[in-house]
């Protein structure tokens, strides 16, 4: 027994989340989404390496990323994404085909360097149905489908934004939406013309099969049985075979937009001629709404992206000059440490705080992954990493390495390994967030710490892939 789970299963439990993020509640109260981050120290300590493990699917994987958390800030910006597909001279590319599933080796789709979309109806190909490099890039951005001079038809979907540009287009993903509504002078004015042109039930194109053998062009003909109508279509033949099936009444059609048809379920391609025969031609339907309807699905898109973009230090939660991470996550709903309510702020802070009686001497230099350690009677058995130090604060998480041993006020501690340099706590400050409340979608391990200095802006994009 097989079975499958479908693109449209996965776009709908990525589309919860989004309405849950946007701000249209699934439940009874509201969820708020953070990208987290953690793991100051190595990833082997006690070896000094620092080679991240693989992340399992295990409680106890969660468990560990939560020990090493540092902080989280509230999502910015999210979008559907898709790989990236740049249009490149001289490149073949696939026509679009309802017979395959995620993203083929030769893609179907494309983004010019005016971060146009587009989706290839039609590739161009000899007179032997061979098919041909791409050597034009289109521009169009309306409704209208042009054959362009090699050959080629592409379809506008739409535009990528400045603003979407800025958040979600890196050198692997670019994003992918559908629009409600945008006036005519919008960005996404063109792509919502096209997604309201959009016709259901179009066949777009023909799959060979089959080419069989005996056929010429004089006596082959193809007719389209369905319950749309309007579909038209014509054979390309070479040496007696059928090698390509195209749209249209010849190879002198011009507007392909009146021989889709419409309101197609089902169809079936029937090839007639006097000479040949064992010929197999298949429809190629368009997505049940109409290419250009939702991009979403034209494209194919199972993976968001999640962005946010802290810049130096916000507040004392994502803290700078000298400190990194290693890891990021998806954190939903959760709750601060004082009273055990759903935390809502825009940022958070997981580490723990302590002030001492003065500044230590390295307290700026956290290269070597330094510990700090109770020495004094009551919390001996102390230890912790530092994360951050600033004058006499010290931010610090424990993990299974140092230990749980919670410090005491008015204990001493020694930094690093320097017996001379110890100093007694003053203050111990909790954290913002109860780092094992919530729920965790997704953890990334990085292979190179992520370093943050007083002047940095990180650009965390977050990929979801399902």
């Amino acid at each position: 027994m097989t079975a499958i789970i479908t693109d449209k299963i996965k776009r709908l439990f990525l589309t919860q989340l989004y309405d849950e993020a946007e701000g249209i509640k699934k439940g009874d109260s509201d969820n708020y989404y953070y990208i987290g981050i953690g793991r100051s120290q190595l990833w082997s300590p006690q070896n000094s390496t620092d080679n991240p493990p693989t992340p399992t699917h295990s409680e106890r994987n969660e468990r560990v990323f939560r020990y090493n958390a540092q902080s989280i800030k509230a999502i910015e910006a999210f979008s559907f994404v898709v790989p990236i597909r740049n249009w490149t001279q001289n490149t073949q590319y696939s026509q679009y085909n309802d017979n395959i599933t995620g993203q083929p080796a030769t893609s179907y789709y494309m983004k010019t360097e005016d971060n146009n979309v587009y989706v290839c109806i039609r590739n161009g190909k000899n007179a032997l149905g061979a098919v041909q490099v791409s050597t034009i890039k289109p521009n169009h951005t309306d409704t209208t489908l042009p054959i362009e001079t090699d050959g080629y038809v592409w379809k506008f979907l739409y535009t990528i934004s400045v603003t979407d540009n800025n958040n979600f287009l890196t050198s692997n993903y670019m994003p992918v939406k559908f629009v409600d509504s945008a006036l005519p002078t919008d960005p996404d004015a063109p792509q919502y013309a096209v997604q309201n042109a959009a016709i259901p039930g179009q066949i777009i194109g023909y799959r060979v099969v089959n080419g069989g053998s005996g056929y010429d062009s004089a006596s082959t003909t193809i007719s389209i049985e369905g319950d749309g109508s309007g579909a038209t279509a014509y054979p390309v033949i070479s040496a007696g075979a059928i090698t390509a099936v195209e749209v249209g009444e010849s190879a002198g059609t011009l507007d392909l937009l009146n021989f889709f048809g419409s309101g197609y379920n089902q169809a079936v391609v029937n090839v007639a001629s006097s000479t040949g025969v064992n010929a197999s031609v298949l429809p190629v339907f368009a997505h049940w709404n109409g290419l250009g309807a939702d991009a979403r699905e034209d494209l194919r898109s199972t993976s968001m992206m999640f962005h946010i973009k802290p810049e130096g230090s916000v507040n004392d939660d994502w803290i700078t000059g000298g400190q990194d991470y290693r890891q990021i996550a998806l954190w939903k709903n959760p709750y601060d440490s004082a009273g055990g309510n759903k935390f809502t702020a825009t940022s958070g802070r997981l580490m723990k705080k302590m002030t001492v009686t003065e500044r230590f001497i390295s307290g700026t230099d956290f290269s070597d992954n330094v510990l700090i350690t109770g020495i004094s009677i009551g919390d001996s058995n102390a230890q912790a990493w530092v994360d951050y130090v600033e004058d006499s604060t010290i931010w610090y998480h424990q993990d299974e390495y140092t230990g749980f041993t919670p410090f005491q006020q008015g204990a001493t501690i020694q930094y690093g390994n320097d017996e001379e340099d110890t100093k007694v706590i003053s203050e111990l400050v909790a954290p913002d967030v109860d780092r094992f409340s919530g729920d965790i979608y997704f953890i990334n391990n990085n292979a190179e710490a992520q370093p943050r200095t007083i002047g940095s802006t990180d650009d965390i994009k977050l990929v979801v892939q399902l």
